[in-house]
């Protein structure tokens, strides 16, 4: 049974535009429908190659820690190198999608993720592991960077911001899948066959290379942006790609579509200039940004989401770690005195090899894997929460209340006692600091004028990804030294955001 509203499409012709049409105009002619909803389903693993590219060393620290003879700074340095990674290409990639086009990136690249992925789970030595999860935060930036650009370019000015909330869903499904992924595989003994054991964690990594490869094959159904194609003087081609999208949409035939002939944009003309005059003239457009007042209000942002992302993606990519630690406190100390997170952590010796030079199974309780999964369902929970807020409160006080929660939540967590407390504690935790740096982006927007937006985000996200580096790195060293240390660290760096939100700019309006 049809529609009303696509009966209502059928009966009556598109008025054809025979001049010239902008791309603006000739993307919102293809409607919404089939092909949208498609993208949003390809859009999943998508998402969650991203997730698990970043986070899923944290779910095999415990089981891998005698395995692979990993330290402390081996720890923070696995759980750091993907968003290095990101940081040494995140500015290159962004001329290689303009020069190659966004359906080639993301298809090869999430393609190279997903072999990465493969490769790493049969490392043999915590370097193999850590120049894997390097090189595979550097090819993850460049499909991610083309994700952003594609979904742009491919859908109206009006469905823009509900599809980017959508891509917020699929990476908030991501870390639940994964921590689900994680108690169904690690906490396990495997066999391949009858008689061949297969470490848990390799299987975990192992798995963690298909969203990958899904979205790879998933993204070769798809057309190249027209957007892209427009920019490189190929009209027909795009043409073609707005009458498929068209008839998807409308069930219509691809020759109705409206539109018969696009205009020459503006943007178009710098396409033919070599890549040291588009550099040149690159960094002539984006001057403005670090000079006053743009530059004050840069500074004051990328700090807030330097400190947001050490505090978010330090501690959640720890607490699995920590879990296990205190799960094996708890077997050993059943019925003892109740004693603080720290007094427990402190207490527990590293993994021994067996008499014979291995590792015996490092059985990991399952319910750290649980733990994951509330936190991360504690996160979705949050963003509807203040996804209802934003429309009472300002997203300043908001900032302010989240950042100021977090320091609390982290400052209370030294001194929680059973794990309940402290599970409870880091989901909040968690859920506040993922917040608040989602609406540092949202008040880049704002206070930037048009022309600086993108450039302002760019820079924004690398700063926040140095925090997610040095976070991972400082985390296992101060907590060698003082377990107080790094709570002390990641509580005074929120509270910190919490004061420079309250002398951040005023929003401005000029575009």
């Amino acid at each position: 049974m049809k529609s009303p509203v696509k009966h209502e499409a059928n009966s009556k012709p598109e008025p054809v535009d025979e001049g010239p049409v902008d791309f603006e105009r000739a993307i919102e002619l293809t409607g919404n429908g089939k092909f949208n909803h498609l993208l949003l389903l390809a859009m999943l693993p998508v998402c969650w190659a991203n997730v698990y590219a970043s986070t899923s060393m944290s779910y095999i620290l415990p089981s891998a820690e005698c395995d692979l003879e990993l330290t402390m700074v081996d720890k923070g340095l696995l759980n750091s190198m993907s968003f290095a990674g990101m940081i040494i290409t995140s500015f290159a990639w962004g001329f290689i999608v303009d020069a190659y086009g966004r359906r080639k990136i993301m298809v090869f690249g999430f393609l190279c993720t997903a072999v990465c992925n493969l490769g790493s789970c049969f490392s043999q030595a915590s370097w193999q592991l850590i120049v894997f999860k390097l090189v595979d935060g550097i090819i993850i930036s460049g499909p991610y960077a083309a994700l952003q650009s594609y979904l742009a370019e491919v859908h109206g000015e009006q469905l823009r911001a509900q599809v980017y909330m959508w891509m917020g869903v699929g990476f908030a499904l991501g870390n639940i899948t994964l921590s689900c992924l994680a108690w169904l595989i690690i906490p396990h003994k495997w066999t391949l066959g009858e008689f061949l054991p297969v470490t848990s964690w390799r299987l975990f990594l192992g798995l963690c290379s298909l969203p990958g490869l899904v979205a790879s094959v998933a993204l070769c159904f798809f057309p190249e942006s027209p957007r892209f194609l427009m920019a490189k003087h190929r009209h027909d081609d795009a043409l073609r790609v707005f009458k498929k999208i068209y008839s998807l949409n409308t069930g219509k035939d691809p020759d109705t579509y409206p539109v018969k002939c696009l205009e020459e944009e503006e943007t178009v003309k710098i396409t033919s200039v070599t890549f040291k005059q588009t550099v040149v003239g690159s960094l002539k457009q984006i001057q403005p940004i670090f000079l006053p007042p743009n530059v004050v209000t840069l500074v004051l942002t990328a700090f807030i989401q330097f400190g947001a992302t050490i505090g978010s993606n330090t501690l959640k990519l720890w607490m699995p770690m920590l879990f296990a630690m205190l799960s094996v406190y708890d077997s050993k100390h059943a019925g003892g005195p109740s004693k603080t997170m720290c007094a427990k952590i402190s207490e527990v010796p590293p993994p021994e090899p067996t008499v014979t030079g291995g590792c015996s199974d490092a059985t990991v309780d399952a319910t750290v894997y649980i733990n994951s999964i509330v936190i991360s369902v504690a996160s979705v929970i949050g963003y509807m929460v203040a996804k209802t807020l934003v429309n009472y409160v300002s997203k300043r006080i908001l900032m302010i209340i989240c950042f100021l929660g977090a320091a609390t939540c982290c400052f209370a967590l030294y001194w929680g006692e059973d794990s309940r407390s402290i599970l409870g504690i880091s989901s909040v935790f968690v859920a506040l600091t993922s917040i608040g740096g989602t609406i540092v982006n949202n008040v880049v927007v704002d206070m930037f004028p048009t022309s600086l937006r993108t450039m302002a985000l760019s820079v924004t996200m690398v700063i926040g990804r140095l925090g997610a580096v040095v976070g991972n790195v400082l985390f296992p060293v101060l907590l060698s030294l003082d377990c107080l240390g790094p709570f002390m660290m990641i509580g005074a760096v929120c509270f910190a955001c919490a004061a420079l939100v309250l002398v951040l700019p005023k929003k401005r309006t000029s575009s």
